[in-house]
């Protein structure tokens, strides 16, 4: 009885060990991407990283021995990222009892032994540079108001193009992390594979017609500073038609667009607002297509806006070299609820104007507004 007492332990401790170092890896990329912020936004004032939990807690140690008037803007600015909820300040050792928590506040923290896998991290000086295999959050925040932004979606819209038709559109797509820590102290970086597939159908078609059809396959680097963040990319994408949608339309002449396409993109959070911009230069195609394009946006955010829910806006606008950098417009306003690990449904009015981002109808202007549904996962 006691060998089968301790197998059922052995495998309890086994079953355990995936969880334990999921969670170590989560609470040094929360670490590092705290110390990007405060490095970037504090330069000289002595704050120490001492842990930073999944509940959104945060410890800091200011060695600084600042008053806590001082300590305010630090808070701001650390929940401003939305990764972190509440800042606990722990007493400095060379402080005395001047920097002490508040009251209550070091009994909610966990307790903090030298041999504990956080401990060790907080107390390596290269934990900054060190290497995580499969990072747990992305670096550069999903584009909201952006029409080929790899995500899960289900759109309804109403399209005024070549024919006027209700049309629904899905997406299936994510972004998969293979490294974290490549640039070491000069911010927390990664690199890893965006995927998606972006499908259009008519639904004024007795079988609701496939339309069009994009594949989009894309490598990813990013890197973020305190309220900066990069991110530059290598993507293919190919379009197909729909069988049912070229029978319904033979005087439509097929083109199989495809392109490889490289863009970079520098995104900056202000309080509740983010702006991004960047641009990038198409590397092969087919049909062979003028390859410089530019983009910019802006979004904002505001929490517990209505009975817990998110007020969301965003608006994306892009011009292409092809087009004669004729812009078009993409614009979406709603409300999200998030949960655990920044994932997050979001219910969105939306309406664009411009160039069709659909496939081979990229030289095709088009209105459309409808809803719909998102899911960052």
């Amino acid at each position: 009885m006691e060998a089968g007492v301790i197998r059922q332990g052995l495998l309890a401790v086994c079953a355990l060990l995936p969880c334990l170092a999921r969670a170590e890896v989560a609470a040094e990329y929360l670490q590092g991407y705290a110390r990007a912020v405060l490095d970037l936004q504090f330069p000289g004032r002595n704050i120490e990283v001492i842990a930073a939990y999944d509940d959104g807690r945060l410890v800091l140690v200011d060695g600084s021995c600042a008053p806590d008037a001082e300590r305010l803007p630090v808070e701001t600015a650390i929940e401003a990222t939305q990764r972190f909820a509440h800042v606990v300040w722990q007493a400095a050792p060379q402080c005395g009892s001047a920097a002490t928590a508040p009251a209550g506040t070091l009994a909610q923290i966990q307790p903090m032994q030298s041999d504990t896998p956080a401990a060790k991290s907080a107390q390596a000086e290269e934990s900054d540079s060190s290497i995580e295999a499969l990072p747990v959050d992305e670096l550069f925040k999903p584009l909201i108001a952006d029409p080929r932004q790899p995500q899960f979606a289900i759109k309804y819209d109403r399209y005024d193009a070549r024919d006027d038709f209700d049309a629904a559109s899905v997406s299936f797509g994510d972004y998969f992390g293979f490294a974290s820590g490549l640039f070491g102290e000069y911010g927390v970086s990664q690199i890893g594979l965006q995927g998606a597939v972006f499908a259009l159908f008519n639904l004024d078609a007795p079988s609701y017609d496939l339309v069009n059809a994009d594949y989009w396959l894309g490598i990813p680097l990013s890197v973020r500073r305190g309220p900066l963040s990069y991110l530059t990319r290598i993507y293919h994408q190919s379009s197909h038609l729909g069988d049912e949608f070229l029978i319904g339309n033979p005087d439509i002449p097929r083109i199989n667009l495809s392109y490889e396409d490289w863009e970079t993109l520098t995104s900056y959070e202000w309080k509740l607002w983010r702006f991004y911009g960047g641009g990038g230069v198409i590397l092969n195609s087919e049909p062979n297509l003028d390859p410089l394009h530019v983009q910019m946006g802006a979004e904002y955010r505001r929490p517990q806006a209505f009975l817990g829910w998110q007020f969301v806006g965003a608006a994306d606008w892009q011009a292409n070299q092809e087009q004669n950098w004729q812009g078009s417009g993409s614009y979406q306003m709603g409300f999200a609820i998030d949960g655990h690990a920044n994932r997050e449904i979001r219910f969105m009015l939306e309406h664009y104007r411009g160039y069709s981002p659909n496939g081979q109808f990229y030289n095709e202007r088009l209105r459309y507004t409808g809803l719909g549904v998102y899911f960052d996962l």
